[in-house]
């Protein structure tokens, strides 16, 4: 929708062809439906979220087009916005539907011809420079092309992948699709007693062996199926890479990432100086989700009803191990279409970072998910798309 605005603001005829009945169903669902537009970091610290040759990628684009510089324009179309503690971005009426009614309002005063439901099949190029687009039995003549079709993940929402193979068979290079920023399922499936459980403000991590290949402070949700929340979302990257090579992946969860071993054995020498006759069990609970105070006492095999004052020191180390690793499973499915982000796509060094043109295939753009982008949570992926479409629909609608 950005790159069809700004293609438009040229002069240029713009068609969009979306596949869904509606516009943006993407970022319907975003922020729950309540639609986290970007992030209010400076652009120094929204680069730093993305891998190094994403960040490289971004900056331009991020520059022409800021978050700032995005808030200001849905400003001018009646959408307030307001910023949370942790950076996000929200519409004050917390309505997607808002910010997506904003957007097409945008391309309509500039005369862009929005066609639904028109799911596009093919891309031919033409000897002459042109592009044939064919959707349905339509077949569309265009001097330029931006495909901007999103990635593979939530194919209900129409991202399907088709993009990746248009550009396949244009020449270009796709970097394997992942998952990231995915729910995790692990066996064996949390007890049903656990399921609903939010965890705060804990570190989740990965483990192969003993080896942490990724960790995450924030919040974990235990499900019916595994683990979600926050800091299952940002793990998941990593964790799939080495789930994908047959590797065995552990999920555990440090409920006190503020503490070393040393100063958490101390918090629990202090309390049973303080409460020698209290029950180890009531401890516990004070320090983790009573759900899973029972289970952690039985990891470490001591029993629920033994006063803190009847507990030996190699128990205590037990506890304060277990505090700081508490097996949660293991991975047994990080599904691509659960993800809200897909990794991978289009290979960077093909796409003309300055233009969003191809170098594969002149007069084609390429802006969004398609590309080999991942954000974090938090609005950064968002303003990627937004800011990859304002370079793309400047440079296709400037170039005749």
């Amino acid at each position: 929708m950005i790159a069809a605005w700004r293609a438009s603001l040229s002069g240029s005829s713009v068609v969009l062809l979306e596949k869904n009945p509606h516009l943006g169903i993407k970022i319907l669902i975003s922020g729950g439906g309540k639609c986290n537009i970007t992030n209010g970091s400076d652009i120094k610290t929204m680069l730093k979220q993305f891998q190094t040759n994403e960040s490289r990628f971004l900056k331009y684009a991020f520059h022409e087009f800021s978050n700032t510089d995005l808030v200001e324009l849905l400003h001018t179309e009646g959408i307030e916005t307001y910023t949370r503690d942790n950076g996000k971005v929200f519409p004050k009426s917390h309505d997607a539907e808002d910010v997506v009614s904003a957007l097409r309002r945008l391309m309509e005063k500039e005369g862009v011809e929005i066609r639904l439901q028109q799911p596009v099949k093919e891309i031919r190029p033409l000897d002459d420079g042109t592009f044939t687009v064919i959707s349905g039995k339509r077949i569309h003549i265009a001097e330029k092309v931006i495909v901007a079709t999103g990635g593979a993940s939530y194919r209900k929402t129409g991202t399907t992948g088709d993009g990746y193979r248009w550009m396949q068979d244009l020449g270009h290079t796709i970097v394997p699709v992942r998952p990231a920023l995915t729910p995790i399922i692990l066996s064996p499936l949390p007890a049903s007693t656990w399921q609903g459980t939010p965890i705060r403000d804990c570190e989740l991590l990965a483990l192969c062996g003993s080896s942490i290949v990724s960790r995450w402070k924030g919040d974990v949700l235990i499900t019916h199926f595994g683990i979600s929340g926050p800091a299952t979302l940002e793990v998941s990257r990593k964790a799939f890479l080495e789930f994908e090579q047959g590797k065995k992946v552990d999920m555990c969860v440090d409920f006190f990432p503020e503490y070393t071993p040393e100063q958490l054995n101390e918090k629990i020498v202090d309390e049973i100086k303080q409460n020698p006759s209290r029950s180890i069990l009531t401890f516990i609970e004070q320090l983790v989700p009573q759900r899973l105070a029972e289970y952690l006492l039985t990891v470490v095999s001591v029993l629920f009803a033994k006063k803190l004052n009847q507990i030996s020191k190699s128990e205590r180390t037990s506890v304060v191990k277990t505090l700081k690793q508490l097996p949660l499973g293991t991975v047994k499915d990080i599904p691509l279409d659960r993800g809200e982000v897909t990794a991978g796509g289009v290979a960077l060094n093909e796409v003309d970072y300055t233009s969003m043109e191809s170098n594969i295939q002149k007069g084609l753009y390429l802006c969004g998910e398609i590309l080999d982008i991942a954000g974090p949570v938090g609005g950064y992926n968002l303003q990627a798309a937004f800011s990859t479409g304002f370079v793309a629909g400047n440079h296709a609608g400037s170039c005749k």
